[in-house]
């Protein structure tokens, strides 16, 4: 998808009717039929202050995005698709939309759209439900009354939107509990967190870990185990691996390659192509010999789609070292589960032409192309990984946007997941971090909005059949994301712990204590 060479503006009303500012931390985004920005573009401010806004039209159906507070809701990326439809240059060019009435009218049907569908899978919806989607509708049809007056407009709409928010959360969430209670318990499922914490050696860790979880990521960040050229440690990996074997935990191998900083080691830098990838390769066969039997779970490659990029190859050597990775590991292993890893899986970074420290001479390509790119090239691997750190969605935008990956056709991982449990910033390495800003339900994140957080997200991972695995980042503080452990850092469990536990005892029908 490009630009037509249209443009449109928009102009935007928070709930109380007032112009909603635009600011670079609102980014209205351009998005495709996927909801993935078009291609990389910058929101020209028409009028400062007032919420005016142009952007350029692409050259086939698309929609609208952007973060907004919700009052009575929360503070989350709210979409607008002209009902399903997607939107046309020729409909809206020179046009200005209100936003606030496009992103009500846009989510109601979504909604109802899925409510359709539901229904012909079985599920019936609660009346709280049905209540919530009544109200929206009411709300809208006062609405289309008001169009002379665009405060009492807005209102209306954010009133609206704010019902059917919640009315997609309990509808997405009754389905997804209504497929769990009529289905067999899924014993395959797999219940993850790294255990890079285990060599440290603590007995407690080890203990609340296994407990909970039935599988378990080990690091093979180059970076880290071979830091001299032909020098490689891979003892950490060597613990959990004979941790995980006397446990029953079945292992994952994090990442095989993966083009950052954090995961190429100095002496790489400035090496040419060839050298790069048969050295990579040859870590790869190295590392999948060495545990074969005891490790069959592989990230194959971890965010290769664009943004993250250190050697800046053009965009099909990208796809070519996934492809050669997956063969490389199959060789070596035939019996390997590979994962093709994926980061930012909205793709923001195609809209700011943001990618890591590194810059490109060309066009990003969002997550979702990237799949699309390797599944057309023949890559031969078993599931697509996503990372899902604080999205800033609602559920019933996180159950769209993970339906969007398991209609590709592969199996589905969530492979690196993390929400925080305090509002309060961290100092890591003299810098300071601020857990996600964007409230889901406009409450500050606690332990018990993290553990209602996690009680969501993984009934709605566990009730698709095309998602086998779910893998919670770090189980302790302190950890990559602020307050995002299941446990304190003194090893006392959260209540997201027991929350977790309860539900996945509940779902295989154990108590084990």
């Amino acid at each position: 998808m490009k630009p037509s060479g249209r443009y449109f503006e928009v102009v935007v009303f928070a709930s109380d009717g007032k112009p909603a500012p635009y600011t670079p931390q609102n980014l209205i985004m351009v998005l495709d039929m996927d909801f993935m920005p078009a291609f990389e573009h910058r929101p020209m401010i028409i009028v400062s202050g007032y919420g005016l806004v142009r952007l350029p039209a692409p050259d086939g159906p698309f929609a609208v995005c952007m973060p907004l507070a919700v009052d009575g809701f929360g503070h989350v990326y709210l979409y607008a698709d002209n009902e399903g439809r997607g939107y046309a240059a020729d409909e809206v060019a020179g046009r200005r939309l209100n936003l606030s009435v496009e992103f009500a009218t846009s989510r109601l049907a979504a909604v109802r759209r899925a409510e359709t569908e539901y229904r012909k899978e079985g599920t019936v919806p609660s009346a709280d439900y049905r209540d919530r989607v009544h109200r929206a509708a009411v709300l809208l049809d006062r609405m289309r009354n008001e169009e002379d007056d665009p405060v009492a407009e807005a209102r209306l709409a954010m009133a609206s939107l704010a019902e059917s928010m919640h009315a997609g959360e309990m509808l997405v969430l009754e389905h997804a509990r209504a497929r769990i209670a009529a289905r067999p318990a899924r014993s395959d499922f797999l219940f993850g967190c790294n255990g890079f914490r285990y060599p440290r050696g603590e007995a407690q860790y080890a203990q609340r870990f296994a407990a909970l979880f039935n599988y378990v990521t080990a690091p093979f960040y180059r970076r880290g185990t071979e830091p001299t050229e032909g020098l490689r440690d891979f003892s950490n990996a060597e613990a959990i691996a004979a941790w995980g074997a006397r446990e029953g935990l079945r292992v994952k191998g994090h990442p095989l390659l993966w083009l950052h900083h954090a995961g190429t080691p100095d002496w790489l830098m400035g090496r040419s192509h060839d050298e790069v990838l048969a050295t990579h390769l040859d870590y790869v066969r190295d590392a999948v010999a060495r545990f074969r039997g005891r490790i069959d779970y592989w990230d194959i490659i971890n965010e290769a789609h664009s943004w993250n990029n250190i050697h800046c190859w053009p965009y099909e050597q990208l796809v070519d070292i996934t492809r050669r990775a997956a063969e490389t590991v199959a060789e070596v292993n035939p019996d390997a589960l590979r994962v093709v890893n994926c980061c930012f899986t909205w793709s923001e970074y195609v809209a700011t032409g943001w990618g890591s420290d590194y810059k490109f001479d060309e066009p990003m390509r969002s997550t979702m192309q990237y799949c699309r790119d390797v599944l057309d090239a023949g890559v031969p691997f078993e599931a697509i990984g996503l990372q899902m750190y604080e999205p800033p969605r609602d559920m019933f935008e996180i159950n769209r946007h993970i339906d969007m990956f398991c209609r590709l056709g592969k199996r589905v991982h969530i492979t690196e997941l993390g929400i925080s449990s305090s509002p309060e910033p961290i100092v890591r390495r003299k810098q300071v971090y601020v857990p996600n800003e964007m409230l889901w339900h406009g409450r500050p994140w606690s332990e018990a909005e993290q553990a209602d957080w996690i009680e969501a997200f993984y009934t709605l991972c566990y009730s698709k059949p095309e998602v086998d695995a779910v893998t919670w980042w770090d189980f302790a503080d302190p950890c990559f994301l602020p307050h995002g452990g299941m446990l304190t850092e003194d090893l006392q469990p959260k209540e997201s712990y027991g929350r977790l536990k309860a539900l996945i005892d509940g779902w295989r029908g154990r108590d084990d204590g």
